[in-house]
């Protein structure tokens, strides 16, 4: 039996991906949740790499997954022969990303993509694991239709978009900070102490998780887009 290798790196990840061609030969194919488990079950060398934030990775991530953020630029010295399997919690992973460039340039193994990535694991009934659990702090959250009478009823408010700068960049709201999610753990100190701060993020599904952590860094007040911009958007047409 060969001893198993399992890493994790911060999904949800594409599902229906064509294969991509990479160096020595090597490329991207994507994995089921029921193929994976069964990899690892049978002793299968697999690298579990979570991709995503570093912060939604160590929150929570797939049993013997290493968190191993997309966009991580110093080369690693990768492990031959093993599978090499990457997801992310929230959000698609980009397969141009650094990380995935090294993988599939390295040479000997094959790279995957798990097809619905944390979610897909979740529901299909696996456990999760957490190296340092952001406790969730109990919090109102701002609708979409009334974002304007909250900027109007706190003090210096301010707008955090959590989401990619790719995301940002083709639309946020007025005056809004972009700080991505994989780079609060870093850049939170940015944040001005004496603000009134609204976490917006894509879907809702994220903007629980940085509120928590702002809360528990000494943000004194601190909310949610409720939806996120998918809700903004579908409010204001």
């Amino acid at each position: 039996m060969k001893k198993s290798l399992y890493f994790l790196a911060p999904a949800i990840i594409l599902c229906g991906m064509a294969f991509f061609a990479g160096a020595q030969g090597n490329k991207i194919q994507s994995v089921n949740v029921p193929t994976l488990k069964a990899w690892m079950e049978e002793s299968e060398n697999v690298m579990l790499v979570d991709g995503g934030a570093l912060l939604a990775c160590m929150d929570a991530k797939i049993p013997g997954a290493v968190c191993l953020p997309c966009e991580e630029s110093k080369e690693k010295a990768w492990p031959t022969q093993v599978k090499i399997v990457l997801y992310a919690a929230y959000a698609p992973i980009d397969t141009n990303c650094a990380l995935i460039r090294q993988a599939v340039s390295a040479g000997g193994k094959d790279v995957y993509i798990l097809d619905g990535g944390l979610n897909a694991w979740r529901q299909a009934g696996y456990a999760v694991v957490s190296e340092r659990r952001v406790p969730r702090v109990a919090m109102p959250a701002v609708k979409a239709r009334k974002l304007s009478d909250w900027q109007k009823s706190v003090k210096n408010p301010l707008i955090i978009d959590i989401r990619s700068p790719k995301a940002y960049g083709a639309n946020h709201l007025d005056g809004s900070m972009n700080l991505p999610l994989e780079e609060l753990h870093i850049r939170y100190a940015e944040i001005p102490l004496d603000r009134s701060l609204l976490i917006v993020d894509e879907d809702g599904r994220t903007g629980l998780l940085a509120a928590s952590y702002l809360t528990r860094k000494g943000f004194p007040e601190v909310k949610r887009l409720q939806g996120g911009m998918t809700a903004f958007k579908r409010g204001t047409r």
